[in-house]
């Protein structure tokens, strides 16, 4: 009997940070990658253009010089700090250990495309949307809008929110209860933007939270976001964009910062499939990465670097499986442990502290009072064993 051979080795489905660092891990593999997207770089990509210091980390940890390129990357804004308003005007300042920096996604997600082309032998299919995916004698078909087939041993879903990968082989996709939605803008002249700090403010009469994110060029990102528990109030949906239009313009301390400022563009929504639970990330020939996999963190809202961190991961156990022939759902269930090894805890502290701040609110004046910090919040959170 013939042994069947696809057309690739490994399909990744999305070239987000995800998908990117997926193909950059598997660059020395020997494996044939194709990296496919449902657009054409350079892509907006509606988020807070937060990159924490973990996602530079993980790309060390598949090649330094490339990480070295990243903390090289012109089109940033470095940050040191979080400054975490309360609803009482009292602030909390976490430090950052780890070098960080804001950056527009269509700028960093291009760099991290270009990469590829340039350093790697993967296979960048562009303007290919996915419509199925089944698996069939030992092989993955993906079958796309325009008609056209592709076949692969592995396939990596890194799809985003609305994962065609999760939702049709995990069938595990996030309840509207288990995500959360923003709106995002850029305004250029916001007054009192302090370099090296990403704004976070709190409000008592509104349960979501307003950001400032300082970007290069006098930019800025601004948003508003709530979680999924939240975004609906006796049963209508929260009106986010007239929530952070009514920050900006009435808001004390907030609205004369922006009597100078413009409006770049406009205002756009996205959703974020936070974190709740471990649940299973990966089957027979398939393992899911980034926002596919609900990986945003619960309480800060980001996951470019758990995104990367998974892709990384996920790399790593598809050499594993065609080292051993072995693509199986236990197989593949260690991508599941070695991920969570890594990120579990950071997820579970955030869904803690979230959970104590939505059942008391006024909590967060209380920590701001006490000046609390990331050590008193670890331990409270190792106590109860999250």
């Amino acid at each position: 009997m013939e042994r069947y051979i696809p057309d690739y080795d490994v399909a990744i489905i999305g070239s987000g940070p995800a998908g990117c660092a997926c193909a950059l891990a598997l660059h020395n593999s020997g494996l044939r990658v194709a990296l496919i997207d449902k657009e054409k770089f350079p892509r907006d990509k509606i988020c807070g253009d937060a990159i924490p210091g973990q996602t530079l980390k993980a790309i060390d940890r598949i090649n330094p010089e490339w990480g070295k390129s990243l903390r090289g990357f012109s089109e940033r804004a470095e940050i040191n700090s979080s400054k975490i308003f309360a609803p009482n005007g009292k602030a909390i300042t976490l430090k950052w250990k780890m070098q960080a920096y804001n950056s527009k996604r269509i700028n960093f997600d291009n760099f991290l495309i270009n990469l590829i082309r340039n350093e790697t032998s993967t296979i960048i299919l562009e303007n290919k949307r996915l419509n199925q995916v089944a698996i069939e004698n030992e092989r993955v078909i993906c079958t796309f809008q325009d008609g056209e087939m592709l076949n692969s041993g592995i396939i990596i879903g890194c799809d985003g929110a609305n994962s065609v990968v999760a939702r049709q082989l995990g069938g595990n996709m996030p309840s509207k209860g288990d995500s959360s939605a923003a709106v995002r803008a850029y305004y250029s002249g916001v007054y009192g933007i302090k370099p090296g700090i990403n704004e976070f403010h709190l409000f008592k009469e509104l349960p979501g939270y307003f950001w400032i994110f300082p970007l290069d060029n006098g930019m800025a990102n601004v948003g508003f976001g709530i979680s999924g528990n939240n975004s609906q109030k006796n049963g209508d949906a929260v009106n986010l964009r007239n929530n952070l239009n009514k920050i900006i313009t009435d808001y004390p301390g907030i609205s004369d910062r922006f009597k100078g400022a413009k409006l770049l563009g406009d205002t756009k929504g996205f959703g974020l499939p936070v974190w709740k639970n471990k649940t299973p990330l990966s089957g027979n020939r398939y393992m899911l990465c980034g926002d596919a996999a609900s990986l945003i963190d619960p309480l800060q809202g980001h996951g470019i670097d758990k995104a990367v961190w998974s892709g990384l991961f996920a790399a790593e156990q598809a050499v594993k499986c065609f080292k051993t022939n072995n693509f199986s759902s236990l197989q593949m269930s260690e991508y599941d442990k070695n991920l969570y090894k890594k990120i579990g805890f950071e997820l579970a502290r955030s869904s803690f502290i979230l959970k104590l701040m939505t059942r008391f609110p006024r909590l967060i004046n209380s920590f701001a009072r006490l000046d609390t910090n990331l050590k008193l919040i670890n331990w409270m959170a190792r106590k109860l064993k999250i």
